[in-house]
């Protein structure tokens, strides 16, 4: 655990971006702007920080989550373009039997699986948030009463399962156990399962339940993305049999294109950006039509949370609230304390850094930590995955919340005010299950 010890200019400059980002997405309205102008400014400003190269700046308008949402927004669009999405909708809400709940609890077990099928909470949401938008507006309800849900269910329950991405999660951390020569312990398959399963479950039942009702009936900001009006089937002339048919296949086939990635060697947005150029080249949208369907501002926003988050891992600021958390532990014996710190305190910097690069910084913190105790690291780490996929309080979290938040028409005051407490459940219950059942001592 390396790094400075103490708080340095480059720190205090790096949560002076951080501030200033969240600050302008909160007050955007009041000072007449966009979060979209915010998240630019943000950019502009890292670039200017000196804190990472401006090359690693520019680096992230290429980065693969921000080639993956814009290749998967147009190729949602494509799919929106037929009549699929329409009949499809219609055929859920009358299923549903025009029962809201019915149908979102449809929609979110959907959710469930397909989060643990493809490894890309983003990939799932661009699928799924355009025909959820539009049962809603078959059953008269706005969007915003259910993108949160959605959200909540893409990125709290990815990699709950063991298949997919869940299935080789033990493998990855054992082989960060045995890089740190720490070997005492091992996690096997089901882990992560028996640790995060339990808080999986109330998570679904919260989005169903409880959800729907903590969001706003209209949206704050104009819904933007796949899902907003005037970007679906209905308003436009239907497309010709051959185009119908080659919007259903492109979108089936990135789909299965990006469950099985990983074993055909692809890369997720490799997959994304390839059905996008063919939804153009084959004529099931024009050029036009492909432009539009992606929205920049939904794309700067994470732009600006890769580049501030990139800066926070590169001056070390992580690493000083994770080194002073290790240093706080002292010689505890209480699993449940040990497991609590490593879900709060990553789960806090997820809000901030993208969850990812939180996870990075923490795994060594983890381990080293529970080296030093002599207790069972396989609970604290799978606490840290937990921890961080519970991010969804700022757009910063990860790159889903910038989606949810155009589907849904939210800033950042509806989304504190919806994710305080299912983040406070999923702390609770997970820190309980998991060092219940994968005990530290």
């Amino acid at each position: 655990m390396k790094g400075a010890n103490h708080m340095t200019t480059q720190m205090y400059i790096c949560l002076g971006l951080f501030v200033f980002l969240i600050g302008g997405y909160v007050f955007a309205k009041q000072l007449k702007t966009t979060n979209g102008v915010v998240a630019l400014c943000a950019i502009i400003l890292t670039a200017w920080s000196g804190l990472v190269d401006p090359k690693q700046v520019l680096g992230n308008f290429a980065n693969a989550n921000v080639l993956l949402i814009t290749g998967m927004f147009i190729v949602s669009a494509g799919f929106n373009r037929t009549q699929a999405v329409k009949k499809l909708s219609n055929l859920v809400l009358k299923i549903a039997g025009g029962n809201f709940t019915v149908m979102m609890a449809g929609y979110l077990l959907v959710t469930f699986l397909l989060s643990n099928l493809i490894p890309s909470p983003v990939a799932v949401f661009t699928i799924l948030s355009p025909m959820l938008a539009a049962s809603c507006e078959a059953a008269g309800v706005s969007p915003s009463k259910a993108m949160f849900a959605m959200g909540l269910v893409v990125v709290g329950t990815c990699g709950v399962l063991p298949v997919g991405s869940g299935a080789v999660m033990f493998a990855t951390q054992n082989g960060y156990l045995e890089s740190y020569a720490y070997t005492d312990y091992t996690m096997q398959l089901l882990d992560p399962f028996k640790g995060r399963i339990l808080s999986a479950i109330i998570i679904i039942l919260y989005a169903i339940f409880i959800a729907p009702k903590t969001s706003p009936d209209q949206p704050t900001n104009p819904i933007e993305g796949s899902t907003a009006k005037g970007r679906g089937v209905a308003e436009k002339e239907a497309l010709p049999p051959t185009q119908e048919f080659l919007g259903y296949f492109l979108f089936a086939l990135t789909t299965l294109g990006l469950v099985f990635a990983s074993k055909l060697g692809l890369a997720n947005w490799q997959v994304a950006m390839t059905g996008a150029v063919l939804e153009i080249v084959l004529g099931v949208l024009t050029p036009k039509e492909a432009t539009q369907a992606v929205p920049f501002q939904i794309v700067l926003m994470l732009i600006a949370a890769l580049s501030v988050g990139g800066a926070m891992v590169a001056c070390g600021l992580g690493d000083l609230i994770g080194n002073g958390l290790a240093s706080a532990l002292g010689g505890t014996t209480n699993g449940y304390i040990i497991g609590a710190a490593f879900f709060i305190i990553p789960f806090i910097l997820t809000q901030f850094m993208q969850n990812q690069s939180v996870q990075n910084i923490f795994i060594p913190i983890v381990i080293l930590t529970c080296e030093s105790l002599g207790c069972n690291p396989v609970g604290p780490l799978v606490l840290l995955q937990a921890a961080c996929l519970t991010a969804f309080l700022t757009p910063s979290a990860t790159a889903t919340v910038p989606l949810m938040m155009g589907a849904g028409g939210y800033d950042q005051k509806d989304l504190l005010k919806m994710g305080w407490l299912p983040s406070l459940i999923i702390c609770v219950v997970s820190v309980i299950c998991t060092m219940t059942l994968i005990p530290a001592f």
